[in-house]
């Protein structure tokens, strides 16, 4: 079922939109000006509200994430965000804090000295997909 107040707010921001199939919406792409409506946004209940541009290929799976880069109103946004699940996954960065390691330590591979266990260590965390700034930070020795 569509939410037609979803559909109104939307309007309000890019201008009517032209019924299409399954209950999405065509609207004038913001970002590549096409002279067709070629931006078709999902607006079923229940849906993340996936939009796509047909033709410059901008997508998102959010109706706030579109309004956002249209540069719609704060009034707007926040009453989108009231009707849709939003999470802004920047809010919630973890801080990491330096660690000062005593003058004692000493890292557990050392290549400079041809240290075998530890170019396999390294190696097993290459596969792993652990970057080379997570390895420097932990000291493991690069």
């Amino acid at each position: 079922m569509v939410n037609h107040l979803l559909v109104n707010i939307v309007n309000s921001v890019l201008g009517a939109g032209k019924a299409t199939a399954r209950g999405n919406q065509a609207y004038h792409c913001p970002f590549c000006h096409h002279s067709k409506p070629k931006l078709e946004v999902n607006f079923t209940d229940g849906q993340k509200n996936p939009w796509h541009c047909w033709v410059c290929n901008k997508k998102g799976t959010n109706l706030v994430t579109l309004l956002k880069q249209a540069k719609a109103p704060d009034d707007k946004i926040a009453e989108i965000k009231k009707h849709v699940s939003y999470k802004d996954y920047r809010d919630n960065t973890k801080k990491v804090e330096a660690i000062n390691l005593p003058k004692e330590f000493k890292p557990f591979v050392d290549i400079s000295k041809g240290d075998m266990t530890g170019r396999q260590a390294l190696a097993y965390l290459k596969r792993r997909n652990v970057s080379k700034a997570d390895i420097l930070r932990y000291n493991i020795g690069y």
